[in-house]
């Protein structure tokens, strides 16, 4: 087992991994308080019952693997139903954003660097491609506090998070189509990007008006990404930069992970980089 070294950047501002894990504990404790707001019981890492308090008062490592635990407790379907009506004030909220906004104008950058050694590119593809191929529920509960909901099917991804630390989850389905809108042109350093240009409310289908586009740079040993995810010109500044520390915690997470579960196509995939990277210096 590997641990790799992730050093994270936002808006000029160096993150260490302290940084980051007090980030994810603050929202793990968010997670708690609103569970037993909205009348979930609670369970600690062993699956016993616990209150509040006793959940608050839990170390980050504990505190993590409780939160993971209660979410399987309560299920896919419990968790719906236990935020039904959080996700009916989201739905609204996003109601009215796109119907005040023109797809792509104006929009608002969230921006994370991060710089990652001991973890390739082709080693956190082969990780992804895996995590959405087994079907593993939990590994998401693992990545961000903030994760409900993940399943993909449908040519693309049924999510249920918080986005931007935001007020209220939203169920969400990311489509994963070809050739997406990028909202911005790739950097002359990019090796590979992975862009996204449509997602929709579950409920009704309302359209999402977010793009995204992550870049991926390969270094020797490991590699460099520069995350971004835009938002339409009347969101909240609060969820733009918000979500800049949602896609620390996050990244910081699946990569910590991809090390310890290096798949056995890492390999196939570092190469195919390895050939696009000198294909694109020609």
């Amino acid at each position: 087992m590997s641990t790799p070294s992730i050093t994270v950047t936002i808006d000029g501002r160096t993150l260490t991994q302290d940084d980051i894990h007090a980030i994810e504990f603050e929202r793990i404790k968010h997670v708690f308080r609103d569970m037993s707001a909205l009348g979930a019981q609670l369970h600690d890492a062993t699956g016993a019952d616990m209150t509040l308090e006793q959940a608050l008062a839990l170390p980050f490592a504990k505190a993590k693997e409780a939160l993971v635990v209660t979410k399987v407790r309560l299920g896919r379907e419990g968790i719906l139903n236990l935020y039904k009506d959080r996700l009916a004030q989201s739905d609204e909220m996003w109601h009215r954003i796109a119907a005040e906004t023109v797809k792509g104008r104006n929009m608002q950058p969230a921006y994370v660097e991060v710089d990652v050694d001991g973890v390739t590119i082709g080693d956190f593809i082969a990780y992804n491609r895996a995590l959405n191929k087994n079907g593993d529920t939990t590994a998401p509960f693992y990545i961000h506090p903030e994760h409900f909901v993940f399943e993909a099917k449908d040519g693309g991804q049924y999510v249920m998070e918080t986005v931007g630390e935001y007020q209220e989850p939203t169920f969400q389905f990311l489509y994963l189509g070809p050739n997406p809108t990028k909202p911005v042109e790739e950097d002359a350093d990019t090796t590979i990007s992975i862009a996204g240009d449509t997602a929709w409310l579950v409920s009704d289908h309302t359209y999402l008006p977010i793009m995204g586009i992550h870049q991926f740079k390969a270094k020797k040993g490991g590699m460099r990404a520069k995350l971004g995810i835009f938002f339409p010109e009347n969101a909240p500044i609060e969820m733009v930069n918000g979500h800049k520390e949602h896609l620390a915690v996050e990244f910081s997470n699946a990569l910590t992970y991809a090390a310890r579960k290096k798949s056995i196509m890492s390999p196939v995939f570092n190469a195919v980089v390895i050939l696009r990277k000198a294909l694109t210096r020609k």
